[in-house]
């Protein structure tokens, strides 16, 4: 299994869950307001730095985890850099 992470900023959360829900991914967790500081600056959701990002955690089999990677490049091309878009991937096993 691979246990995915998709960052993104929270204007474009939306195009995330589209593209998991064509692509059929069969559950995910999402985490809707991320605060910190990465490659667009600091999302804090104040005055000074506004703003946050979208976390989604999905569990994919390996052959799942290889097109949804093709396809959040695309994504991350559409978007340009203030999308803010980052994907990991992590080997996973269920032990439960």
């Amino acid at each position: 299994m691979k246990l995915l992470l998709i960052f993104v900023d929270a204007d474009h959360a939306s195009a995330v869950e589209d593209l998991l829900d064509r692509l059929g991914v069969p559950g995910y967790s999402q985490i809707p307001t991320v605060l910190g500081k990465g490659d667009t600056g600091r999302k804090l959701g104040t005055r000074a730095f506004p703003g946050s990002s979208t976390l989604y955690f999905a569990a994919v089999a390996p052959e799942h985890a290889a097109a949804l990677v093709e396809q959040v490049r695309e994504l991350q091309q559409a978007c340009g850099p203030e999308g803010g878009l980052k994907m990991y991937e992590l080997e996973t096993t269920e032990v439960v």
